[in-house]
């Protein structure tokens, strides 16, 4: 058995890589050369389900950009799961980021907050494993103590998480198993925006991101806007229902703006006004790989093997 020493500094480097830079934003115009292109397409269909929820200019249709670049499933939760997920939240923003923030530093957020939660991703899909397949050793798949997954047997309980975190990780797989195994991600991250809170328009830096972003949709409904970076008459506006899981991938992840605005004139679907209301989305985000490969991060843990 293998045994990964410092995953914790790994994860917060990665975090760091993810959200910041030199100048002090993620926020970019990228170029062409710049956005990093998957090694397999990635290829994400929406449910006949999604529909309602999403509306594409004629522009957009006349361009002949993809309307799989948007991925949407309404529903993608049951009603007991959303409970799980809007409590566990609760409990880790009140003991990590109890109170609301008016400013993001890269100024494109507004009254929210948010945290990182490790304990939710195993080991496997992170990038302490990826580092560990890198060098050619093994790692734990899960090697939190779950009465489910316990190979022996004999446990009685949960161990090292939360009493509910083994279970957030069962709901929180077939997130990642809709995408290639291939694919490393870093811990869920949960985006907390009060009712009168907004993001503004922006897109990020290709330099301190992945392929995809997308995130699961708590508490109150939201209408969230994307326009091209050239012409912001090719646009796609979704309604993000609570229970939702959407995902932004190829063009749209950076080619187009993304925003949820307490504008009332673009907070209307079929005519009806959605109200405000506090939201949170759990967020996913695969972790970029590093320029000399996923072993050159070897040096930030302490990497052996044991019998």
């Amino acid at each position: 058995m293998s045994v990964i020493s410092g995953r914790a500094q790994i994860i917060r480097r990665l975090v760091r890589q993810f959200s910041e830079s030199g100048n002090g934003s993620r926020l970019t115009r990228p170029t062409s050369s710049t956005i990093p292109q998957p090694a397999v397409p990635i290829s994400l269909k929406s449910p006949p389900s999604a529909e309602p929820f999403v509306k594409y200019s004629t522009e957009f249709i006349d361009r002949g950009h993809s309307k799989d670049d948007m991925y949407l499933y309404p529903d993608f939760i049951s009603d007991e799961e959303h409970e799980l997920l809007v409590r566990s939240c609760n409990k880790k923003l009140k003991r990590l980021a109890s109170t609301y923030e008016m400013g993001h530093f890269d100024k494109r957020i507004h009254n929210y907050r948010e945290c990182s939660v490790s304990a939710w991703l195993p080991h496997h899909r992170g990038v302490a494993g990826r580092v560990a397949r890198a060098l050619g050793r093994q790692i734990d798949p899960d090697p939190v103590d779950l009465p489910d997954r316990a190979p022996s047997g004999k446990s009685g309980g949960w161990t090292t998480v939360g009493k509910s975190d083994g279970e957030i990780r069962h709901i929180l797989d077939r997130v990642w198993d809709r995408f290639p195994p291939g694919f490393t991600w870093l811990p869920p991250h949960i985006l907390d925006l009060h009712e009168n809170g907004e993001i503004l328009p922006h897109v990020d830096n290709p330099s301190y991101s992945g392929f995809v972003v997308g995130g699961l949709c708590l508490l109150g409904p939201a209408v969230s806007t994307f326009k091209h970076v050239d012409d912001p008459r090719v646009r796609v506006d979704v309604l993000l229902p609570p229970k939702s899981l959407y995902f932004m991938t190829n063009h749209i992840r950076y080619q187009f703006t993304h925003e949820i605005t307490t504008d009332p004139s673009q907070r209307v679907w079929m005519g009806q006004p959605v109200a405000q209301a506090r939201r949170i989305s759990l967020m996913f985000r695969d972790a970029k790989e590093p320029e000399g490969g996923w072993g050159s991060l070897a040096g930030t843990a302490s990497i052996s093997q044991s019998a």
